[in-house]
């Protein structure tokens, strides 16, 4: 873990505490007022160094500090995180334009919170990709794995995967942003990963399991060649029956 004394008291905690993305721990007795939204971390009132990420949320003073807050720093960030992709075989057929936003702009509803979107139009049997929104102020490793999902709708998109059920393109898209945090080797990356891999939004988190699952039975390329071809992911193997003996 980063640390092992309290964020708040800078004590050693006792009994139950709260851990953080970073590795962070927070005393549980410490009365919260809210958490970090890419972290965790609890937050309390008065506590100096927190910054606000939208209206409703609040970054913690680590990620603060490591926060990609212009488009300058994202470039610096970009090419890497396309050549990751590219190396992964996802390599779009035209390539997009890649805007940081203010996090309000991309967050107009009190739902879950939302790091980047991508914007696609279509016109009888003709589409495109208008550009990829990313929200300021993220972290470097939540920059790159939103980048990459963001890369993973685009390149859906330009191989003709449309109309995707929500769950199977979503999970395809957090598949891509997983493979790019392993490639990390960092605790912060592994535990941003884990965390997206337990999430419990029916969306995001069922899906992101359930094509993973399809990967460990069919392999990468069978999976995205079937959600590319068929708009679904492959079927099931089927187990034998198994012959009943008397005797």
């Amino acid at each position: 873990m980063a640390g092992d004394r309290c964020t708040l008291c800078g004590s050693r905690p006792k009994g139950r505490y709260v851990l953080s993305l970073h590795g962070e721990t927070t005393c549980a007795r410490h009365p919260e007022s809210g958490r970090c939204a890419l972290c965790g971390r609890p937050g309390h009132a008065g506590e100096r160094g927190w910054s606000e990420f939208t209206p409703t949320s609040a970054r913690c003073p680590t990620c603060g500090g490591q926060a990609v807050e212009d488009q300058v720093s994202a470039r610096a960030h970009i090419p890497g995180v396309r050549a990751e992709m590219a190396a992964l075989g996802i390599r779009l057929a035209q390539r997009v334009r890649v805007m940081l936003v203010e996090p309000t702009l991309i967050n107009t509803t009190p739902a879950a919170l939302c790091l980047g979107r991508t914007h696609t139009w279509t016109r009888a049997d003709e589409g495109g990709v208008l550009g990829i929104e990313i929200a300021r102020g993220l972290t470097a490793t939540h920059f790159g794995a939103t980048l990459a999902h963001e890369l993973g709708h685009a390149w859906l998109f330009q191989q003709g995967a449309r109309g995707l059920p929500d769950r199977i393109e979503e999970g395809v898209c957090e598949l891509f942003a997983g493979a790019w945090l392993k490639r990390r080797h960092t605790a912060f990356a592994d535990a941003v990963r884990r965390s997206a891999l337990d999430s419990p939004d029916p969306v995001y988190g069922a899906g992101y399991r359930l094509v993973r699952d399809a990967v460990v039975a069919h392999g990468i390329d069978a999976v995205l060649t079937s959600v590319r071809t068929r708009g679904a992911l492959p079927a099931p193997a089927r187990t034998p029956n198994k012959q009943l003996r008397r005797t």
